[in-house]
């Protein structure tokens, strides 16, 4: 469940990065019918999601970035935002690289629910998801 749909720049967020972008359109789908809370940052680069999951008592501050930042490859990077309040620090801890030619986006559902779940684990290294890289040659969108 998403749980800011209808605030301020979500809408309008989400047809931006989904027009024209099945898999991107995709994850969101899975991500809206998924049984956590989570959130959509309108003002990120890609189409960014927060988890609503507490993490050893604290908010968690992960967080989940697809886009699709060369023709038919889609990125998802997870990354943590610094915990000091000014900071724009964001730590990376990899992702995921679909190349779309390839991906059969009927089939996708429990590969990103792997995503969900280290996403909502805070990244727990013991949930990394199965096709994770430690790193990828592209530039992230702020």
């Amino acid at each position: 469940m998403i749980k800011n749909i209808d605030d301020a720049g979500v809408p309008e967020k989400i047809e931006t990065e989904t027009s024209g972008n099945e898999a991107v359109r995709v994850i969101l789908e899975f991500v809206k019918s998924a049984s956590g809370e989570y959130g959509i940052d309108p003002s990120a680069g890609g189409l960014e999601f927060t988890s609503g999951t507490m993490v050893k008592g604290f908010p968690n501050r992960c967080r989940l970035k697809v886009w699709e930042p060369e023709s038919n490859e889609l990125m998802a990077w997870f990354y943590k935002t610094s915990s000091v309040p000014f900071s724009r620090d964001r730590y990376s801890y990899g992702g995921i690289v679909w190349d779309l030619d390839k991906v059969d986006l009927e089939n996708v559902s429990g590969e990103i629910d792997e995503w969900l779940k280290w996403l909502d684990s805070g990244l727990d290294p013991e949930t990394r998801p199965e096709k994770w890289e430690s790193a990828f040659p592209f530039d992230i969108p702020k």
